[in-house]
């Protein structure tokens, strides 16, 4: 389970390490779940951080717990 909340490029690489832990990879899961591979990894890494982009991490990773 993942407990980082702030973006960064450690919260990038612990996503990441947590999905292949799980048997898949950060681009299939955005794929299967609908979202952006792309917007994802600029709001994991905090390269951007606007409203919609604070949304979108909280519905990404809100579905990384939920489905863990």
């Amino acid at each position: 389970m993942l407990h980082l909340d702030t973006p960064s490029d450690e919260l990038l690489k612990a996503t990441r390490a947590h999905l292949v832990q799980r048997g898949t990879s950060l681009a299939a899961f955005c794929k299967e779940n609908g979202f952006v591979r792309q917007s994802v990894t600029l709001a994991l890494s905090g390269r951007r951080n606007g409203p919609k982009t604070s949304a979108l991490l909280a519905a990404f990773m809100a579905r990384v717990r939920a489905s863990a």
